[in-house]
């Protein structure tokens, strides 16, 4: 079929089933929007690990009874480590100067804690921090030490918040994706019921069936594309609102960059209209026979 009939054919469909047409928009937009959301979730969460992981150390407390002997073995085992990329002794009276700096927002947690409170400690910065699990295994319970502590556990329960967000969103967006599905399904049925002559007519001219269902695969990419688009507007307009401007004040992690948006966008709205046209040719399948 030719671009000019081909593009008649089609608006003519919309024209008919406005009100579904504008249903399957809402729906694909709120669909697309949740899947985008979720897999900007997922590049906040990978963004936060790499920062994350280029700052986050290990450290060995140290017990007050470690002679000099067992604190110098420990260093030398830790310097010789495979593991250990680089390795910092940390006195009390350093550990107290950093305990202040880090609560200097709360003056009320630092007058509580005195300069000899706090344990001296190495502080390990490892080859690959998402070993940290061995480094705590293999010393633990050695001589003069007291714990070891992987800082980056700290931080598990921002991990599972942003999981928690992110799979949440992929399971709204799969009801949301089930709903556009089945009002793609029933708009092609209402548009091929309205066209059934047109169809029939079409067929006893010898039309091809590419040629006959091409119109109804084109509507469900329009609506399809339509959504996207809203969606994309959506997921901008929470970059610009959200992220670069209420989220912009905090300095403790980064956020996504504009390079995110653009490949989620992009891949939202492909999704979108493969998915569209995949529905639109399980029902011309069922109910044209073409």
């Amino acid at each position: 079929m030719r671009a000019a009939p081909l593009a008649v054919a089609t608006a003519s469909g919309l024209r008919r089933n406005l009100a579904m047409t504008l249903a399957v928009i809402a729906t694909v937009a709120i669909c697309l929007t949740l899947f985008g959301a979720g897999l900007l979730l997922r590049s906040e969460a990978r963004t936060i690990d790499g920062f994350l992981l280029s700052k986050i150390q290990v450290v060995v407390d140290l017990t007050d009874g470690i002679t000099p002997a067992q604190r110098d073995a420990l260093a030398a085992d830790l310097r010789s480590d495979p593991l250990v990329a680089s390795v910092s002794y940390e006195d009390k009276a350093q550990a107290y100067q950093r305990f202040r700096g880090d609560f200097r927002n709360s003056p009320d947690v630092v007058a509580g804690v005195g300069p000899n409170d706090l344990p001296a400690s190495f502080r390990l910065s490892l080859v690959d921090p998402r070993q940290a699990s061995d480094i705590v295994a293999s010393y633990s319970g050695v001589d003069g030490v007291d714990q070891v502590r992987d800082q980056r556990a700290l931080l598990e329960p921002l991990y599972r918040f942003l999981h928690g967000f992110t799979v949440g969103a992929f399971v709204l967006a799969a009801v949301q994706a089930l709903a556009a599905g089945a009002l793609i399904y029933t708009t092609i049925r209402m548009s091929a019921h309205g066209r059934r002559r047109e169809t029939a007519i079409m067929r006893l001219v010898g039309a091809t069936n590419t040629t006959i269902g091409a119109p109804f695969v084109l509507e469900s990419a329009v609506a399809a594309v339509a959504g996207g688009a809203l969606a994309a507007g959506v997921l901008v307009a929470a970059k610009v609102y959200l992220v670069d401007h209420r989220f912009a004040r905090q300095d403790l992690f980064p956020m996504f960059g504009w390079s995110s948006v653009w490949i989620v966008v992009g891949g939202v709205v492909a999704g979108g209209v493969v998915a569209s046209g995949a529905m639109s040719f399980v029902a011309l399948r069922r109910h044209l026979h073409v």
